[in-house]
C-alpha cells in the first residue's frame, strides 16, 4: 500500500535486531511515543519478525529479498514482503485468510488474493496472515465504482452458501471482536445471536446500561420480528449472499494508478446483502448515503422494499436508532400488513 500512513522502514533499522529487541523497544516506548510513532514501531517489529522466521506459503525455491513495515492497522501489524522466486523473478507479499479466500473466489479484482496464515516459530503467540501485495491510495473510492463492485460480489455468492445456510464455517473477528458464526437457517436467527454476543461484549468493556437493558427486550420481542421476519416469506425471501462484515473507510482504497477499488481485512459470513450497508449510514465511517443510492443502482431493494430505512437503521445501531425503532413498531409484526405465510 502507498499513502501517508505507515512510511516503509528502511532495512537498516532491522540490522543488529532481534525480534525480542524490537518488541521490547516498542513495548518500553508505548507511553513516551506519539500514535504514529508506535504506530512505526510496531511496524518495525512485524517486519524483524519476517525477516527472522521461515514463510510457510511461499512458493517452492522462494527466498524473502526484504521485509520491511508497509501500511497501518488498529488491530494488528503490518509489512511488506519482496521475494524473488526460483525463476529470478520477484514478486511482493502483504502481511485473515478464510474470509479473504473465499470472498476472493467471488471478487477477484476486489481484494489482494490471499496466499496463507500461521503462527511464528519465533512466538507461538503471535500469528500472521499473508496476501498479494497491492499499491493502494489511502482514500475513500468513487461510490459508484465502489458500489458496482460491491453488489457484484454480493450477487456472485448468492446459492453457493452451504445448504442455503447463514453463517460461516469458522469464527471471524471485527477488529479484535470474534463473531459467532454458526450456522443457522434463518436469517432473524442469525441476526439475534450475533448482535445479543456483540452487546455481551460491549458490556463486559463498558459495563451496563439501564436505558438500553430496557429497550432491548422491546427491540428483540418487536422490532427485530417485524423487520426481518418478512424478509424470508413468499416468492421474494431472501438468500444468503457472502458479505465482507467491515466496510469502512479504513477497509477499502483505490488501486494506485488506476483508480479501482479494492476492500480488505474481511470479516466474512454469509448474511442478508442489505447488512452490508449498514456502515453506509454512520457518520464516523465517512460514506453516506448516497453509497446507498448507488449500491441498489446494481443490487434492488428487498421486499418489502417501504421497510428499506428502518431494516438499514438495526444493521447500523445505536441506541438513539433502537430508541426510535422501538417507538416505531410498539405492536410488533401485528403491525406488517403484507401477506404471510399462514403459520406467521
Amino acid at each position: 500500500m502507498s499513502g501517508g500512513v505507515g512510511l516503509p522502514a528502511p532495512k537498516a533499522l532491522l540490522k543488529g535486531f532481534s525480534v525480542d529487541d524490537v518488541d521490547k523497544v516498542v513495548k518500553s516506548s508505548e507511553s513516551a511515543v506519539m500514535a504514529r510513532g508506535r504506530c512505526r514501531l510496531q511496524q518495525t517489529a512485524a517486519a524483524a519478525r519476517v525477516a527472522v522466521d521461515p514463510k510457510p506459503g511461499l512458493p517452492e525455491g522462494a527466498r524473502i529479498a526484504s521485509a520491511n513495515a508497509h501500511g497501518a492497522s488498529f488491530w494488528t501489524q503490518t509489512a511488506r514482503l519482496d521475494v524473488v522466486l526460483s525463476d529470478g523473478s520477484e514478486i511482493a507479499y502483504f502481511l485473515k485468510y478464510e474470509s479473504a479466500k473465499l470472498l476472493h473466489s467471488f471478487s477477484p479484482n476486489g481484494l489482494p488474493k490471499p496466499v496463507a496464515f500461521g503462527t511464528y516459530a519465533s512466538d507461538p503467540d503471535s500469528h500472521f496472515y499473508l496476501c498479494a501485495f497491492i499499491d493502494m491510495a489511502l482514500r475513500i473510492p468513487d461510490p459508484a465504482k465502489f458500489c458496482a463492485m460491491l453488489a457484484e460480489t454480493h450477487q456472485n455468492s448468492i446459492g453457493h452458501s452451504p445448504e442455503g445456510k447463514y453463517g460461516f464455517h469458522v469464527s471471524t473477528y471485527q477488529g479484535n471482536m470474534p463473531q459467532n458464526n454458526g450456522w443457522t437457517d434463518t436469517w432473524e436467527e442469525y441476526y439475534v445471536r450475533g448482535l445479543k454476543d456483540f452487546i455481551k461484549q460491549e458490556q463486559a468493556v463498558q459495563g451496563q446500561s439501564d436505558e438500553l437493558e430496557e429497550l432491548l427486550v422491546p427491540f428483540f420481542e418487536k422490532v427485530v420480528p417485524r423487520l426481518l421476519r418478512p424478509l424470508e416469506w413468499g416468492e421474494t425471501k431472501i438468500k444468503p449472499c457472502l458479505l465482507h462484515g467491515d466496510i469502512w473507510y479504513g477497509n477499502i482504497a483505490e488501486r494506485t494508478g488506476t483508480d479501482e477499488p479494492i476492500m480488505f481485512d474481511p470479516a466474512a459470513f454469509w448474511a442478508h446483502n442489505e447488512y452490508e450497508l449498514g456502515s453506509f449510514r454512520v457518520p464516523r465511517y465517512r460514506l453516506g448515503r448516497q453509497w446507498l443510492k448507488e449500491y441498489h443502482k446494481h443490487f434492488p431493494v428487498s421486499e418489502p422494499q417501504a421497510d428499506v430505512d428502518d431494516r438499514n437503521l438495526i444493521y447500523s445501531m445505536a441506541i438513539t436508532d433502537i430508541r426510535h425503532l422501538v417507538e416505531n413498531y410498539p405492536d410488533g409484526l401485528k403491525q406488517y400488513k403484507g401477506e404471510r405465510p399462514n403459520r406467521a
